[in-house]
């Protein structure tokens, strides 16, 4: 039975409208179907936390990794149903990588997508761009623009996502943008004075939710932060709540070893507030605000 203060946080949560909208990103470590056959306990649970999961290093060439996984995505639990995007298999050798969204039906969907037209062949593997709809007045709508940049041109590489955002920009007509993915972006891959002198890091408006102290590294041994999030736009930044690394290592109880079995990155997320606050939102709640004083305070 819950008390009366409860009570009343809970009608006050409910009609202020702030249940959060997760967008993930995920280097899932050369992704391929024996791999999700071997890890489905612990990767299920880490996607069905996301409203919008991309995944990165997803190295299977038949889609049946993903069939795999989004078929056990929606027996778990009531979270479902869900659906998968990816991107063709991009690359510049024989190692080729596709970006995949997973993303929950009931609360999203995808809008319209393409591959960043990287005519001069500055990305090894060029963003998947994606639009989504949000459950918000405030902003109906936001472009995801994934990036694995590849370790030997790290700086080049972000420095040209910064083209990539004018092109979403152009092709959308719209600045509320999300940059995210295993950017490499830290410790021998990129130095802090390096990082510093990028364009997305000189250029206003861009906010790296994920912090340059962040650890996402499963191993012991490193303190990176190589996998970011980077939050553009009015709106978008307005509603932003939380952004961290998600440790599944120590949420599901696994040893570093059976950690770097699934990944040696963490999934990094954000919390967008789901609903738009409206002022006349908080109504029921204060009209209930009486009876719970009067719980609290009985008269004699």
């Amino acid at each position: 039975m819950r008390s009366p203060v409860a009570l009343f946080l809970l009608l006050l949560l409910v009609a202020s409208g702030t249940e959060a909208f997760r967008i993930c990103a995920f280097n899932t470590q050369r992704l391929t179907l024996t791999k999700v056959a071997k890890v489905l306990d612990t990767l299920v649970p880490i996607v069905a936390r996301c409203d919008i999961m991309v995944l990165q290093e997803v190295v299977d060439s038949s889609g049946s990794a993903i069939s795999l996984l989004l078929r056990e995505l929606n027996r778990y639990g009531d979270s479902g149903p869900y659906e998968a995007v990816s991107s063709p298999l991009l690359g510049r050798s024989s190692y080729m990588e596709k970006y995949v969204y997973i993303y929950r039906k009931l609360k999203t969907k995808i809008l319209n997508h393409y591959v960043y037209n990287d005519k001069d062949d500055l990305f090894a593997r060029e963003p998947f761009v994606a639009q989504f709809t949000l459950p918000s007045k405030v902003l109906p709508s936001l472009v995801l623009v994934p990036l694995h940049t590849t370790p030997k041109a790290v700086e080049k590489e972000l420095n040209a996502l910064y083209d990539v955002f004018l092109d979403v920009t152009q092709h959308w007509q719209t600045e509320e943008v999300i940059l995210l993915g295993d950017f490499n972006a830290d410790c021998a891959s990129l130095s802090r004075k390096r990082l510093n002198e990028l364009v997305l890091r000189t250029e206003a408006g861009f906010q790296w939710a994920i912090g340059d102290d962040e650890d996402t590294t499963v191993r012991a041994s490193t303190h990176c932060a190589y996998d970011r999030i980077v939050v553009h736009g009015q709106h978008c930044q307005s509603l932003l709540r939380a952004a961290k690394a998600f440790s599944f290592p120590s949420s599901f109880g696994l040893t570093e070893a059976e950690a770097l079995n699934i990944s040696d990155h963490y999934p990094v997320e954000v919390e967008l507030s789901g609903t738009a606050t409206k002022p006349q939102s908080l109504g029921l709640a204060m009209l209930l605000l009486p009876l719970v004083s009067l719980r609290l305070n009985p008269v004699a």
